[in-house]
């Protein structure tokens, strides 16, 4: 079961909320520890420390289980500079092959499955509400990705994506104007004509 608890006033919501109804502080969101198990290998997860975080591993396959919080930290460029262990160099990976979506490490739901930052070639799978999983290697070719400077890259292509598309409207809107002169023009011409 999730709560929320005020960093400020102490106050606790039973649901996930970011900023508290009471004094608009932030939330510090707390779940039940459900023992996770590995979506593919369907074992228990073990602990393992990385960079100051207790990660969720598999034993069999190495895959990871991050929480949102965590994801968040650990593929920052802030975390990721700070890093000595990151590769600047990154080549993307080649796409995996189809496969089923894998079901959440703690809620059992299907989780959606995504590239991370679009032009990465990364494939992440993750809950909407408990976390990420990443396959082994996975957290390492994104913190690579972000050390090149991906991120970067990521934004500028968005805002590429975001400029056609402005340009196709602003000549969709052209379009629509020029009919709508035309059409007006027309009406004119046909009182003109017919009279009152």
């Amino acid at each position: 079961m999730v709560h929320s608890q005020c960093l400020s006033c102490k106050h606790i919501v039973k649901a996930k909320v970011h900023n508290c109804p009471m004094c608009n502080a932030g939330m510090k969101i707390s779940q039940e520890d459900n023992p996770k198990q590995c979506p593919r290998c369907t074992v228990p997860l073990k602990i393992k420390h990385y960079r100051n975080f207790e990660l969720d591993e598999c034993n069999k396959c190495e895959g990871l289980w991050l929480e949102p919080d965590e994801f968040s930290v650990l593929t920052s460029e802030f975390d990721v500079y700070r890093d000595n262990a990151s590769n600047p160099l990154y080549l993307r990976p080649a796409l995996k092959k189809a496969e089923n979506y894998l079901p959440c490490a703690n809620c059992q739901k299907m989780m959606s499955r995504r590239s991370f930052k679009t032009i990465s070639g990364v494939l992440i799978d993750s809950c909407i509400h408990c976390g990420v999983w990443l396959d082994k290697g996975e957290l390492d070719n994104i913190r690579d990705f972000v050390a090149s400077g991906g991120l970067d890259k990521a934004q500028d292509r968005k805002i590429i994506q975001q400029e056609l598309k402005l340009d196709a409207l602003n000549d969709r809107v052209s379009d629509l104007e020029l009919m709508e002169k035309m059409l007006n023009k027309f009406d004119i011409k046909r009182i003109f004509f017919r009279g009152f």
